[in-house]
């Protein structure tokens, strides 16, 4: 079996022509709809996703195709080089649901593998490498492909969600104002890094990074904000929002996330993470949006499962992320 790079000879102009793009969103849809988790993705945000700090399409990535030419699987990696121990490359792919049962998810696996083994392997720092995967919590299938080729499962994850309806009222803190996202988003990243550096398998973001999360595809700075300290105005902690109008079609409402949320150590335990959800949630609904959700680690150091459960989020969807440690 042949596999070849995603091919987006039309990227420049947006249109999609004479792109594989197209094809390939339309197969991760569907499998979306049969594995979940219930979302849609668009071209312009996998083109974004394909080229980026992280991953390159025309080395990082493959597709199968069936006797007809038809793209029935995809493969890509995302490789997150670190100056800290531990150095992480994520391998993704898909299936079409009507071609499996026929080898292409072994072959596509197989070359991720390889490939984040290879790009691991010349990483400059020595540390720590490992190859992750992710699975529905229920995909049996899935789960016995990952086990064939050594993966061993290490966290559990769920995305949560809300509807905008009873938001509790805002409760304020002490020495703590709540206001806009800062013009300079650069401003953020250290409160990021230093956030999570208690958090399982989190290495510092970089400020290219930083910038694609933020300003990239579904980022809406304006619906995001920053906790600071009212006496030295410095930020202690954020709220990241992202939004993505495609997974309206098949949730029935307009949904919104809360992508990412972090309080530096020292001003943990004063409610500002629950402060900021709080705000963001009126902020939503003020903005005729009708679900927030959240996704969490379920061994969270800082107990932010607690705090969401408490703040009225269910769960939707379950996930199991699995690794391969690189000797």
């Amino acid at each position: 079996m042949t596999l070849f790079p995603i091919t987006d000879s039309d990227s420049n102009s947006g249109t999609g022509s004479g792109s594989d793009l197209p094809e390939i969103v339309d197969l991760v849809n569907r499998c979306h709809a049969v594995d979940g988790p219930n979302i849609r993705i668009e071209v312009d945000e996998l083109r974004e996703e394909l080229n980026s700090s992280l991953t390159t399409m025309s080395r990082d990535t493959r597709v199968a195709r069936d006797e007809s030419g038809r793209i029935v699987g995809l493969a890509y990696t995302i490789h997150l080089p670190s100056e800290t121990d531990l150095q992480r490359c994520y391998v993704e792919g898909r299936v079409d649901p009507d071609a499996r049962g026929r080898g292409f998810g072994r072959v596509l696996l197989a070359w991720g593998v390889e490939h984040a083994r290879e790009l691991l392997t010349n990483a400059s720092n020595p540390g720590r490498r490992v190859i992750r995967v992710s699975r529905g919590l229920d995909d049996k299938t899935t789960a016995r492909l990952h086990q064939r080729f050594g993966f061993v499962d290490v966290r559990w994850f769920e995305d949560l969600s809300r509807p905008l309806v009873d938001i509790p009222n805002p409760v304020p803190i002490p020495d703590i104002t709540i206001t806009p996202w800062p013009e300079d988003s650069s401003l953020v990243l250290h409160v990021k890094n230093s956030a999570f550096r208690d958090h399982w398998g989190s290495t510092p973001t970089t400020p290219e990074g930083w910038r694609e999360m933020v300003h990239g595809f579904g980022g809406r700075p304006d619906l995001s904000t920053v906790a600071r300290d009212a006496s030295t105005g410095e930020i202690v902690g954020y709220l990241l929002t992202h939004r993505y109008p495609a997974d309206d079609a098949v949730n029935g409402g307009r949904q919104v996330w809360i992508d990412n949320l972090g309080t530096l150590a020292s001003h943990r335990g004063r409610g500002v993470a629950s402060a900021l959800v709080v705000d963001a949630l009126n902020r939503y609904r003020e903005h005729g949006l009708t679900h927030a959700m959240i996704g969490v680690d379920a061994d969270n150091p800082t107990g932010a499962h607690r705090l969401y459960r408490n703040l009225g989020f269910t769960p939707r969807y379950a996930s199991v992320t699995s690794e391969i440690v690189i000797p």
